[in-house]
């Protein structure tokens, strides 16, 4: 991305495509992810126990995910000074692990675990009618 003459609109689209770019909506993917969460919180659970509570978690639509990550977009951009942030768009090895250790940090927020909960209601409610 030209760093000189890109807009807020242009960082905000990167930012959130480059976040996108890095999650696996792959079934597979996560659920290998979620017995290794699940491995490490619980050290009593194994094998064929981890993949049955594994199993458990539902799948999120695609939407969610791209909201989080428009979020985390609109809040660097509220947050970020625009140099930085157009070092942050840079697309370099640095930079993209950058935005993603941010990610990780934007979505461990406390501002984000009530996102998240309202989000999941609000689906488990959907699902439910």
């Amino acid at each position: 991305m030209s760093a000189s003459n890109t807009t807020a609109e242009q960082m905000h689209a990167f930012i959130t495509a480059r976040v996108m770019s890095r999650l696996s909506l792959s079934g597979e993917r996560r659920a290998e992810a979620l017995r290794e969460v699940l491995a490490v919180s619980l050290p009593g659970l194994e094998g064929q126990k981890l993949a049955d509570m594994a199993s458990l978690a539902p799948e999120l639509p695609p939407s969610l995910y791209a909201k989080w990550a428009g979020l985390f977009a609109d809040r660097l951009l509220e947050t970020v000074q625009e140099d930085d942030l157009r070092d942050l768009c840079a697309n370099s090895e640095q930079s993209n692990a950058t935005l993603l250790l941010l990610y990780s940090m934007f979505m461990e927020s406390e501002r984000m675990e009530g996102v998240v909960s309202a989000d999941l209601r609000a689906l488990n409610s959907a699902s439910d009618n």
